[in-house]
């Protein structure tokens, strides 16, 4: 049922689709124009605002006019103006589309509203899809196919060097107890060099490089890397050998995984960005799963040969690596790559051409294009947008240096950076990688000791068996991730991995009876790999077990610390801050892969497990703290998610929503759930001025009289919570005055 407009006596007769003229007079939008850059750095006040919504209908058309003219002097300009006024009042639109689509004899007013522009069918049909259907857009299906390869190629080069660590003897390791210690190490540092290579060069190479040649050129460099660097560890003699040649294989990694998770998110549709980042997460873990498939395979097949098993194992990663090249040939650039202004690479019209093909209407295209382009402006971090792009070696190693500094300096940025480093580095601490590293180790171990030399077969087959857990049990995530969120996610999934972790921890210390390898090896799959039958413990093979702690592990900290190391920076700093917080993550992987060994020398299973069971906790408590909710918004609304005070956050938290879920769900008490952000997109303004029960809590007069981080007394504090400006284009109806859905869900949980 739909509401009767509200009656607005400055409202004038539309004339078409392109009327120019205005629903109300208004006075300049220039003030208003420093007054949203300001809230992108330091939004006092949580407000979520479209960068459109200061701008009448006069000032609308003219600005649309400069943009065809500098950038889109190709494309129809009454369709760019069309696109421009859909993109101004997104939500009004999106429920123009859903009630016309149910009752097609509404008329020119249509659902309540009298739009300036009279949507098409199959803009309609594309609008409502877009929101509601995880795959509406059929051009992602290359994008998200070639973000598949690579992340294919990223598990099967983990597979290869868990693998060839069931080999040390190949490596000229394990010769005599004395050196056993010694070993430890050399075998460590040779599986932990790609990881720490990745994070010490790969991550900080892959800003130049995509300044350079693009997302998908660095990508491709990366493979080629990958390439050579897997063909030549096949023909290792030694471990110091191995560690060498990891070096170009680390630096490929690092670069790949910046690089593709950024091409994900920079293509994908708003509402569903999280579910197409997934596949880089979802794939990892086929490639871990299948590279076990290989390795067990390899074994079987020259088993009487162990040097060729492990030139097989190290040389495998050739084959995927090809595979992506071959995508990357129909793979698309990502649009925004040309819609940096300070670039040599500025081109709207090879972003629009882009987005033309990866969207299902030119409505869409034109509309994402130009919001992106009024975002941009917006968000650059400089005093001036018309800055030229920097040039010569010395310019641009300055740019990239002071795009570093300003993740620190910035509070927009650093809240991002912590945030994004908090959630990449608790999936190392949660000991995920343990398993994913040292499976056939660990499981080798503890199954060894009861029967002299156990045959290889049984820990490649535990490690498919987590593989095959890690991935089988991320697919629910693909649509929840962008439904239930990333942050929900997070803090449901952590202490069902800390209680497990605990478990499997405890199990191993006990009873005398754990001293037996085969009881051992069966306690621990029970928390890591579930098997209880009438309350007796068995040892079973991995394929029938059901990972418990990495299936909790899939869908949360597996996809969400990638996810939110490329989205959560704004495009002028995206590929610097998605390097420093994949940096993190690779960074204390490969500590774990060099100091296990001796972690579990000295701690056995049940101090190692217990260790990271603590670490677990630890990461709940920081992640519930620090880390802000991103689904459902789009790249350049985060900018004023992340520009809210850290601290504001934090106490909303502790002070406003813990108490609440304990009088909700603990006394039963049926009260609204206090929001942190003020949403003007789609949950749309008050319409009842002066009622303060929908509001955040934030102080009307905060920051009036100046405060740290540069804020500007008066201008970002004292902001009413009502729209600064009505967006033109068309009369609103009452009922959007309430808070949406959406808006509810994406305010901190």
């Amino acid at each position: 049922m739909v509401d009767r407009p509200v009656p607005m006596s400055t409202l004038r007769p539309r004339k078409s689709d392109n009327d120019a003229e205005p629903i109300e007079s208004m006075p300049s939008a220039g003030a208003n124009r420093n007054e949203q850059i300001h809230r992108r750095r330091h939004n006092n006040q949580g407000i979520i605002e479209n960068p459109l919504v200061h701008l009448n209908d006069d000032e609308l058309l003219q600005d649309v006019m400069v943009f065809w003219e500098e950038c889109l002097p190709r494309v129809d300009r009454g369709e760019l103006i069309r696109a421009a006024r859909v993109a101004q009042n997104a939500r009004s639109y999106d429920e123009i589309a859903r009630s016309t689509s149910r009752d097609s004899k509404t008329g020119p007013n249509e659902g309540g509203y009298n739009p300036l522009v009279q949507l098409r069918e199959e803009e309609k049909a594309a609008l409502i899809a877009e929101k509601d259907s995880l795959f509406s857009q059929k051009g992602m299906f290359v994008v998200i196919l070639t973000v598949s390869l690579a992340a294919f190629l990223q598990g099967f080069v983990q597979s290869s060097i868990n693998g060839a660590s069931l080999f040390p003897d190949q490596l000229g390791l394990g010769a005599s107890d004395s050196t056993v210690r010694e070993d430890d190490y050399k075998l460590g540092a040779a599986n932990a060099s790609p990881f720490f290579f990745a994070a010490l060069l790969g991550c900080w190479l892959s800003l130049p490089i995509n300044d350079l040649v693009g997302r998908r050129g660095a990508m491709a460099i990366a493979a080629l890397l990958i390439f050579a660097s897997s063909l030549g560890a096949a023909w290792c003699l030694s471990w110091k050998s191995l560690f060498s040649i990891r070096v170009v294989n680390g630096i490929g990694m690092g670069v790949k995984a910046v690089s593709t998770p950024i091409l994900a998110s920079e293509t994908a549709v708003g509402f569903w960005r999280g579910s197409a980042i997934l596949a880089w997460q979802l794939w990892v873990a086929f490639g871990i799963m299948m590279g076990f498939v290989f390795n067990l395979a390899f074994w079987a097949s020259t088993s009487d040969n162990p040097k060729l098993t492990v030139q097989l194992i190290l040389g495998s990663p050739c084959v995927p690596a090809i595979f992506l090249l071959i995508g990357l040939y129909f793979c698309p650039e990502s649009p925004r790559y040309y819609l940096r202004r300070t670039t040599p690479n500025y081109n709207p019209q090879k972003a629009y051409e882009i987005l033309l093909k990866i969207r299902k209407t030119e409505l869409q295209a034109l509309r994402d294009v130009y919001l992106v382009y009024k975002s941009v402006q917006l968000e650059e971090y400089t005093d001036n947008i018309d800055e030229e792009a920097p040039r010569g070696f010395f310019g641009h190693a300055k740019n990239y240096v002071s795009q570093y500094r300003q993740l620190f300096t910035q509070r927009r940025l650093r809240n991002a950076l912590i945030s994004s480093s908090i959630v990449a580095l608790s999936q190392q601490l949660c000991g995920i990688n343990v398993f994913a590293f040292y499976s056939g180790t660990l499981f080798s171990s503890v199954t060894s000791s009861s029967k002299g030399d156990h045959p290889l077969s049984t820990p490649m087959l535990y490690s498919f068996g987590y593989g095959a857990v890690n991935f089988f049990c991320g697919l629910p995530a693909i649509r929840t991730m962008d439904t239930l969120g990333r942050r929900k996610w997070l803090v449901i999934t952590l202490p069902v991995m800390t209680l497990f972790m605990l478990a499997a921890a405890l199990s191993s210390t006990t009873s005398s009876e754990i001293n037996n390898g085969v009881t051992r090896t069966a306690l621990i799959a029970v928390f890591v790999f579930r098997k209880y039958v009438d309350g007796v413990l068995k040892q079973q093979t991995l394929t029938r077990c059901v990972a418990v702690f990495t299936a909790t592990y899939a869908p949360g900290l597996g996809p969400i610390p990638f996810t939110l190391a490329s989205e959560s920076f704004p495009l002028s700093h995206r590929e610097a801050g998605a390097a420093f917080a994949i940096a993190i993550n690779l960074l204390f992987g490969g500590l774990i892969q060099m100091f296990f060994p001796r972690i579990h020398a000295r701690l056995n299973d049940g101090g190692s497990l217990g260790l990271f069971a603590g670490l677990n906790l630890l990461a709940f408590v920081l992640v519930f703290l620090f880390v802000e909710e991103t689904k459902r918004r789009s790249l350049e609304d985060l900018d004023l998610i992340f520009a809210v005070r850290k601290r504001d956050f934090v106490r909303h938290q502790v002070t406003r929503y813990l108490p609440w879920f304990f009088r909700r769900y603990i006394l039963g008490r049926r009260e609204r759930k206090p929001l942190l952000y003020r949403d003007l997109i789609w949950g749309a303004p008050r319409t009842e001025v002066g009622v303060d029960r929908d509001w955040n809590g934030f102080a009307a007069t905060a920051g009036a009289a100046g405060g740290e981080d540069g804020e500007l007394g008066g201008k970002d504090g004292g902001v009413s919570p009502e729209f600064p400006r009505r967006p033109s284009g068309l009369m609103v109806s009452e009922h959007a005055g309430r808070i949406s859905e959406d808006s509810d869900d994406s305010a901190h949980r």
